[in-house]
């Protein structure tokens, strides 16, 4: 009879008792009907009436592990495998509770048993894979230094090897064996029976790079050329899978060649277009490889697809700061900021340039987007009243302007005055002047003026005493005061 799998390989004791309860036969328990985990659902164990009472023993095993009476459970659980020893996922569960050591108590702990456990399982079940290689592992995990257990582990792993040939899961630790067994030609043997294989599955190629740097030092002949017959059975069966090609293309681009790493990934995007993540590399290389054209023409073509792409917008952000174009690399900056998100510094930093470049939309976009997230933020929130006002919303950019005013006024941040600055009195007394509150404007345009280093900041002294000078105009008062702050508005700023 063939040794049964199922979902019961993972280890029952991660689960809590209350678990997707399910009613559970009381026949099959000799117990009365309660409430059980949804783990009986994948019990080992065949569910045929004739075997009930092994049944109750699984089941008692699973309520002492519940307990946390690990005795318990492991007495319960070896009294089934003694009744169905033909189970591998029982198996596995007896051989963690013997070898187990609950609050780190070595007295509970049983290597001995645990490794009969495995290696009848394993030693009467040779056509068993899993079993073999979970023996061996066992083996080195827990008697690494035995030479008995090594013995073992190396004829278990060698038969494998026969019966599974050039089967990478195998052979890789076949080959580290023979190296920590010393027997070097054995490794070397192994290798060349693997490199000579036929074999189309690139997991095979993959999982001898590490043997080969293994086996080799990096200086030696042997190394390179091996290597490289490896990564070409690995390009040449494995192309399709995204996680390959961009190994491939990193060995080639590695070894200083940008060209073959850039037709690495030109085959896979034939075989998988959708590989926005390698497209994106692939606009990289040709910006490495001096083709900026086709570097920028294939990261376009990336958020024509896909504009969530963050780092092709930051990559055409440096791309077009270094071509001096600030305001298409202003664009993709606050592409990167969209999708990624950041600091409000970062948000009112790109605001600031698009307000610079008079694309206050824009500006307002990006603002409403981190007003959501940082709904605190006085910053963001006088920016984005700056940023409104000037989209012609007027009224909406008053209600923003009074609430960045009261955040700023509850914030425990000591820089959260800084931004009602002079720029954000002017704007805000704009929205005044709209609403007819002439008093309220005059005294945030006064402030704003007084507040500048006439100095450092000429053009903006200039353009608050303007705005002040025009009110009065507008007023019909201080005409001669109005017409002195003008005259001195144009010599400080003549554009303005």
């Amino acid at each position: 009879m063939a040794p049964r799998s199922c979902l019961t390989e993972k280890k029952f004791h991660s689960l809590p008792l209350s678990t997707f309860p399910v009613a559970f036969p009381a026949k099959w328990l000799n117990l009365p009907v309660m409430r059980l985990p949804l783990l009986w659902l994948c019990c080992p164990l065949s569910l045929a009436a004739d075997n009930s009472d092994n049944l109750s023993r699984y089941a008692k095993g699973v309520f002492a592990e519940t307990r946390q009476d690990w005795e318990a459970a492991r007495t319960h659980y070896e009294e089934t495998l003694a009744q169905d020893a033909n189970c591998y996922p029982l198996v596995t569960k007896v051989t963690s509770f013997q070898s187990f050591s609950p609050h780190d108590d070595p007295s509970f702990q049983d290597i001995p048993s645990a490794t009969a456990t495995i290696r009848n399982f394993a030693q009467s079940n040779r056509e068993h894979l899993t079993s073999q290689l979970y023996y061996a592992n066992f083996l080195r995990q827990f008697a690494s230094g035995d030479a008995i257990a090594n013995q073992a582990a190396l004829e278990t792993l060698e038969l494998a090897n026969e019966n599974f040939p050039h089967t990478d899961v195998v052979f890789s630790p076949l080959i580290s064996l023979y190296e920590n067994l010393e027997r070097r030609q054995d490794s070397l043997r192994i290798l060349e029976e693997e490199l000579a294989a036929s074999s189309e599955d690139p997991n095979h190629w993959l999982a001898l790079v590490p043997q080969i740097k293994t086996l080799f030092a990096a200086d030696d002949p042997q190394y390179t050329a091996k290597l490289e017959q490896a990564m070409a059975k690995v390009e040449e069966h494995g192309l399709h899978r995204v996680d390959i090609a961009r190994r491939v293309s990193e060995f080639h681009r590695s070894k200083g060649g940008l060209r073959p790493a850039i037709a690495v990934l030109q085959k896979h995007l034939e075989m998988a277009p959708s590989s926005h993540s390698l497209r994106t590399r692939l606009g990289l290389l040709h910006l490495s490889n001096q083709d900026e054209a086709q570097g920028e023409q294939t990261l376009l073509d990336v958020i024509a697809i896909d504009p969530d792409q963050s780092l092709a917008h930051s990559s055409l952000a440096k791309l077009y700061t270094k071509r001096k174009e600030p305001v298409k690399a202003l664009h993709h900056r606050a592409e990167v900021l969209r999708i990624r998100g950041g600091s409000p510094e970062d948000a009112i930093l790109v605001a600031d340039e698009y307000l610079a470049l008079d694309k206050p939309h824009e500006a307002r976009l990006l603002l409403e987007k981190f007003r959501f997230n940082h709904p605190e933020s006085p910053g963001i929130h006088a920016r984005l009243a700056i940023a409104t006002l000037r989209d012609g919303l007027t009224e909406e950019a008053a209600r923003l302007f009074r609430q960045a005013e009261r955040l700023a006024e509850e914030s425990k941040e000591e820089e959260a005055q800084q931004y009602l600055d002079a720029d954000f009195q002017i704007e805000f007394a704009q929205t005044l002047i709209e609403a007819e509150d002439w008093q309220s404007a005059e005294t945030r345009l006064r402030q704003a003026a007084q507040g500048l280093d006439l100095d450092a900041e000429p053009q903006k002294y200039a353009r608050a005493v303007t705005a002040l000078a025009k009110l009065w105009l507008e007023q019909g008062k201080n005409e001669a005061p109005a017409q002195a702050l003008l005259r001195r508005a144009v010599m400080l700023d003549p554009e303005n």
